[in-house]
């Protein structure tokens, strides 16, 4: 119960936090690691292969109320969560049994090598518009990616979507011709922030270029 699953942008999905009962085995205020009711390593779905593969575990159970949120670095950020199993008082003065620590996961493509670079691009972009981006790696360009920041409470993001930004490649060196998805894709487009990411032929994704659709 309460896994995140995140959308990365080599598109794969990364599952993190969560465990096998409603909140964490605490203790004395402590979680009880022999219980193993809490889910410490994370897991990413490959959606080519139909696989799961285990990935690095977290320090931290994050159970109910708990977030993991893509950033624009291409890393993840989890938070929050209520450790001693839900239990609230009034948030004035804070609760000093709520999860306040953060973790960043760094996924595998953040070690993979050299990352791809925007050099240049806009920052309002239009349904339908036919849009250049700049990069020193063009040739190698895989896939342009905008992902809307995630909104997420109680395991449900609501925000979260990747949408494929088809592209060529122009005579000009360095320079990548999109074109950004028609009003008729508006539902699943939907207007507002978007991080743009270019993935290259090694599935490594470059850092975002924040994009406003409209």
């Amino acid at each position: 119960m309460h896994v995140n699953a995140v959308l990365l942008p080599d598109r794969t999905v990364l599952a993190t936090g969560g465990g096998g009962t409603r909140e964490a085995s605490v203790i004395k205020g402590q979680i009880d690691p022999q219980l193993v009711r809490e889910r410490l390593v994370a897991e990413i779905f490959n959606p080519d292969a139909e696989a799961w593969r285990s990935v690095a575990p977290a320090t931290i159970a994050r159970l109910y109320h708990s977030v993991a949120l893509l950033l624009p670095d291409g890393r993840v950020v989890a938070a929050g969560g209520n450790p001693d199993k839900g239990s609230q008082v009034n948030w004035l003065p804070p609760d000093p049994r709520e999860e306040m620590r953060l973790e960043l996961y760094s996924p595998p493509y953040m070690f993979k090598g050299a990352r791809p670079q925007i050099s240049d691009g806009p920052t309002e972009i239009a349904y339908g518009q036919q849009v250049v981006i700049k990069t020193p790696q063009a040739q190698i360009i895989k896939w342009i990616s905008l992902i809307r920041p995630g909104l997420t409470t109680h395991s449900f993001n609501c925000e979260q979507r990747l949408i494929d930004v088809p592209f060529i490649l122009t005579a000009q060196p360095g320079q990548l011709n999109a074109t950004i998805p028609s009003a008729a894709d508006r539902n699943v487009a939907t207007p507002g922030w978007y991080m743009l990411f270019l993935t290259d032929s090694n599935m490594v994704p470059s850092i975002a270029r924040w994009v406003h659709l409209s």
